[in-house]
């Protein structure tokens, strides 16, 4: 006696074979809104003509603190922090915002020790964006700064941190 294989049923099981074989062999990718920038990252001072470094400590809870420092070129000793920046961050669509900022600045925008930062008072609310890119390993992290439509800006570079 010949059997009759409906085709409604080996069309199932194939898609069921095909299904289990593709949800085994995804890729599993990190979207940008899932980065875990958490740490700090410099652009070292070594990179720089003035012996300036630049340094982001993105924190867990979101909040993040930048600072602008001067390295001595012969002792690679902090000679003195410039300015500090505070805030909280958030990312979205390989976009890195900035937001609730606050600057502090040492006298005369000289570097100097970081117990004499002021409050620099913003007319407006600070918030600055930036596309970001870190790399397979995760070590390094480009930002871009994304200029607005009142911003007066060059030709947009990015810049590359290090996690340190």
């Amino acid at each position: 006696m010949k059997q009759i294989t409906n085709p409604a049923k080996v069309v199932g099981l194939l898609a069921i074979v095909l299904v289990t074989a593709f949800w085994g062999c995804h890729k599993e990718r990190v979207t940008n809104s899932e980065l875990k920038i958490s740490g700090k990252w410099i652009v070292p001072a070594a990179f720089s003509k003035q012996w300036v470094q630049y340094e982001y400590d993105f924190k867990t809870d979101h909040t993040f603190e930048g600072t602008v420092t001067s390295i001595d070129s012969v002792s690679e000793k902090l000679i003195g922090t410039a300015s500090k920046r505070v805030g909280k961050y958030k990312i979205q669509n390989s976009v890195l915002t900035l937001y609730d900022i606050t600057d502090y600045q040492n006298k005369n925008n000289a570097f100097g020790p970081v117990s004499e930062l002021a409050a620099v008072s913003n007319v407006i609310a600070v918030t600055a964006n930036y596309t970001m890119v870190l790399n397979a390993g995760g070590n390094v992290l480009t930002l871009t700064y994304i200029c607005g439509p009142a911003d007066d800006c060059t030709a947009p570079q990015g810049v590359n941190y290090f996690k340190q």
